[in-house]
């Protein structure tokens, strides 16, 4: 099985990626996780790291998303529809969800990495001596955190996973290539049969991590998870339907649960097309059990 090691950095710059979007890095990364598809290993430094700062990151995430919204807001401004759509409760209580699904990850769904009193000696000579990850600074978390994993993998006897990070500073080559780990790291990672992904920035940002994780879990792929949770959605749905549809219509097409779909889909438009009204008259004319559902549902999906 793959492991993964997640930094703090990267927990939190998953809190901010496609916040309002269900297929999103963090959730991929979740239900990998929380399934056993992927192991995650985490040392205990990060635990005591997120618990620390977490009520900031909520309020920093709150903060941000309010300032994004502002700006789009005076962007379009006399836009009332729009000025109207942010609610900070709602936020606030989708940012709480993401943190306590983390909360979760480490505290049901991770094997720790503990440190002891040797890492904690050894971390502080490093950081001394200026040795990677101190060779640009102060880095004494870091260190601890890389030799509690190390130490972990290796007496777990584990052959393959990744350690991640948004940090590159203590982590790459001093040449700046932010995707090659530096060289005083490399020996040590590989004893623990551990390799180096930088996350990437701006519009790469988790691109080349995530791309290698789904060729690595394409038996086991979000994407059609997804597919999967919508299509038994929408037959639970039109099963609910089929429940209501006998004692509302006296009879029905033969395709008419298939065909009321896209009649849900243009009745909950504010405007159709003229081509999506002439569908819903192709319908009405087919069979009189359409024109019964449209009159049933206008005030259902929005229309007056």
């Amino acid at each position: 099985m793959l492991n993964i090691t997640l930094d703090t950095c990267v927990w939190l710059k998953l809190l901010y990626i496609d916040f309002k979007k269900e297929n999103n890095y963090l959730e991929e990364i979740c239900f990998w996780i929380e399934n056993k598809h992927i192991k995650h290993i985490v040392p205990t430094n990060v635990i005591d790291e997120w618990n620390r700062h977490k009520l900031s990151y909520q309020n920093n995430l709150v903060t941000y998303f309010k300032r994004k919204e502002q700006e789009s807001i005076n962007f379009i401004k006399h836009n009332a529809e729009f000025a109207s759509t942010y609610n900070a409760e709602e936020v606030q209580k989708s940012v709480q969800k993401r943190i306590e699904r983390i909360d979760a990850i480490f505290s049901t769904h991770s094997e720790k990495a503990p440190y002891d009193d040797v890492m904690l000696k050894e971390a502080g000579l490093r950081n001394l001596q200026t040795i990677a990850p101190n060779h640009k600074g102060d880095s004494y978390r870091d260190t601890v955190n890389i030799l509690s994993l190390i130490q972990y993998l290796k007496s777990k006897g584990y052959t393959k996973s990744i350690f991640t990070t948004d940090n590159y500073k203590d982590f790459c080559v001093d040449g700046g290539n932010r995707y090659e780990l530096h060289d005083c790291l490399k020996v040590e990672f590989a004893s623990a049969n551990l390799t180096y992904e930088y996350l990437g920035e701006n519009d790469a940002f988790g691109t080349k991590l995530f791309n290698l994780l789904r060729k690595e879990l394409a038996a086991n792929s979000f994407q059609v998870y997804l597919k999967d949770k919508k299509h038994k959605e929408e037959t639970a749905a039109l099963a609910a339907k089929k429940l209501v549809a006998p004692t509302t219509i006296s009879s029905s097409d033969a395709d008419y649960l298939e065909n009321i779909k896209y009649i849900d889909l243009i009745l909950a438009k504010k405007t159709p097309t003229a081509i999506e009204e002439e569908i819903l008259q192709l319908l009405i004319q087919r069979h009189n059990s359409y024109e019964q559902y449209i009159l049933n549902n206008i005030g259902n999906n929005g229309l007056v």
